[in-house]
């Protein structure tokens, strides 16, 4: 065992990573593998195996056997697209949809709040009664009811507040529902089915608070009284799970030889995509984060960094409250890695000690970034997330080479128990900086899912009206992500090109500047090309099994690792040949997909 595990720590020693453009090239395909799902999916009965099949398995053979050419990989997906889109009618694109939607329950494996259609009910003779229009004042001279219901303009009908089911009815001309006796199609929609989340729009608006008020027969008012209740952002979701199933698969395949070695970690210097999955995960976290550590609403609902904001602080908690509140949501992420920790030295299980140290591990990192992030939020009210990130990595930076840090680091001295988890203590810093600029992408981000203004004008309709909404503001955060991308891209080839610390590059190892820069620039760049695809295919939903493993991500996360110890106690992972190699993979990655999609069919969310 003690040869293996000398060979094992061997094997994944002494990386020296790739080009960018190649980690660009094969994280590509998470691109491409959803512009394979959002064409086939309009063609096919949506199911785990359809799932997986176009969100998942492209992700594995990306990084294993077609990892050495990504660029050929990439086109053949994209061309595969376009011959299903060409060849493929799209005529059987609702009529699966519909299936499945009559199908839907409670019970059933798809999340009632999935659905991207609204139920149109027709109308009939015993509830028209009940809906009494509202006559516009141009048409109050009017005395012929059937004058007025024969009119070509749209107009709000008011509910009946004693009838049992109070309804609201919308005429619309261009319905296709049956026409009824005064040949007008109306389109009836429940106020209290609003709150059904089958009924909801792709769009993340907020069915359950949001509310329709007619205050008067020209203005249509839309209020948000629950701001706590999430809205779904489709790009967000398919960025999240897709970076969650890219890392689920390298911690496994980097212990065969199918999986590059410099898709591996890097050991000093270097960029590498395991570099690249490691910060993203951090990344991901702060964006998500943004609500806990954000006390105070912005009233005027303007852009978060925008000049002129108002914030109300709702409430105002001790810091050790909010504290112990953070701790308490990290003991779960905290404790695993303590049990990860016990488990290792356990078994005797090949680990690489430059990594993170002796008893460090990554589970310690992401559980105590939240703290920190409570412990630094109260300088939100003078500087930005961005410039407070960006001037903890600088200070770190600073501390690395001028304060012979990053010598003591690569040396190969480690006093006492601080010195054995050198590497886990000192890259903090710089994984709280990442923490941080995701944080400042997430404000932005937050303004795409903020409730539409009131709604005037009689011929609007109200989904339309946030639909426009929602677009617009899409435009302005693609614009934005533009930005910010285009001015991390341009600071990491500025520094790299004059090497301004002198401290040979970019190193995941000491989360240095570089690093920091390089992760805020690849993220931002992927979560814009998310956000183009979602533009480019406005009318697909988020896959169900990538909803899936962001509902427990936490426990994909535990399970994977959990699965690759298994795998590697069970069998010689290095001396593994190719077939056997990728049997071992695909099974693997089918259990990690398969429990999740199992948790989200019961409902289970840990």
């Amino acid at each position: 065992m003690s040869d293996y595990k000398s060979a094992k720590e061997a094997f994944v020693s002494d990386n020296p990573g790739s080009s960018i453009f190649t980690i660009l090239a094969v994280s590509l395909v998470a691109w491409t593998s959803y512009v394979l799902y959002a064409t086939l999916y309009p063609r096919s009965r949506p199911s785990f195996t359809f799932d997986y099949l176009t969100s998942a398995l492209p992700l594995l053979l990306g990084v294993t056997i077609f990892a050495t050419v990504p660029i050929t990989f990439n086109i053949s997906l994209i061309t595969l697209s376009l011959i299903v889109c060409s060849l493929s009618p799209k005529s059987r694109r609702r009529s699966i949809s519909n299936d499945s939607q009559k199908g839907k329950s409670k019970g059933s494996w798809l999340e009632e709040s999935d659905s991207d259609e609204e139920i149109a009910e027709p109308t009939s003779t015993t509830t028209s009664t009940q809906n009494t229009p509202i006559k516009l004042p141009s048409q109050v001279a009017l005395t012929s009811a059937h004058e007025y219901s024969t009119s070509p303009s749209p107009s709000l009908i008011s509910s009946n507040p004693t009838s049992p089911s109070s309804t609201l009815s919308v005429e619309d001309p261009f319905s296709k529902l049956p026409n009824t006796s005064n040949g007008v199609n109306k389109r009836r929609l429940k106020i209290d089915s609003l709150s059904n989340p089958s009924g909801s729009s792709m769009y993340p608006t907020n069915a359950k608070s949001r509310i329709r008020n007619v205050s008067t027969p020209s203005t249509i008012q839309i209020t948000d009284d629950n701001a706590k209740t999430k809205r779904k952002l489709p790009f967000l979701s398919v960025y999240r799970a897709h970076m969650m199933i890219m890392t689920v698969h390298c911690i496994l395949a980097v212990d065969f030889k199918v999986f590059p070695r410099w898709l591996g970690k890097c050991e000093d210097f270097g960029t590498s995509l395991m570099d690249v999955g490691v910060g993203s995960f951090v990344f991901s976290l702060g964006l998500i984060s943004l609500k806990s550590l954000t006390p105070s609403s912005n009233t005027n609902n303007k852009p978060p960094n925008s000049p002129g904001m108002k914030l109300i602080r709702k409430d105002d908690p001790k810091l050790s409250q909010d504290l112990f509140k953070a701790f308490k949501k990290s003991l779960p992420t905290l404790m695993l890695g303590f049990v990860r920790l016990i488990m290792v030295k356990g078994v005797e299980y090949p680990e690489h000690v430059t990594e993170y140290g002796v008893h460090w591990n990554f589970f310690f990192t992401i559980g105590l970034l939240p703290i920190f992030g409570v412990l630094v939020r109260s300088l939100r009210g003078w500087v930005r997330w961005s410039v407070l990130g960006i001037g903890i990595s600088l200070i770190h930076q600073v501390i690395l080479t001028k304060f012979l840090l990053q010598s003591f680091l690569l040396s190969p001295s480690r006093p006492g128990l601080l010195g054995q988890n050198k590497e886990g203590l000192s890259s903090l810093p710089g994984y709280i900086s990442i923490y941080l600029l995701g944080l400042s992408i997430g404000e932005h981000i937050q303004r795409l899912s903020a409730p539409p203004p009131s709604l005037t004008g009689v011929t609007d309709n109200v989904d339309d009206h946030i639909k426009r909404h929602y677009d617009k503001r899409r435009t302005e955060l693609i614009l934005e992500l533009f930005g910010y991308a285009v001015v991390y891209w341009m600071s990491l080839g500025g520094w790299l090109w004059s090497d301004l610390a002198g401290d040979g590059g970019v190193s995941r190892r000491f989360a240095n500047t570089p690093y920091v820069l390089f992760i805020a620039s690849y993220n931002t760049l992927f979560l814009l090309g998310y956000l183009l695809l979602e533009s480019t295919f406005p009318d697909i939903p988020t896959p169900t099994l990538l909803e899936s493993i962001n509902k427990n991500g936490l426990v994909v996360f535990l399970v994977a690792n959990l699965g690759t110890g298994l795998v590697n106690i069970c069998i010689n992972s290095i001396y593994a040949g190719r077939f056997l190699s990728m049997l071992v993979l695909v099974g693997y990655s089918l259990g990690v997909c398969g429990v999740a999609w199992i948790l989200s069919g019961k409902r289970i969310k840990i």
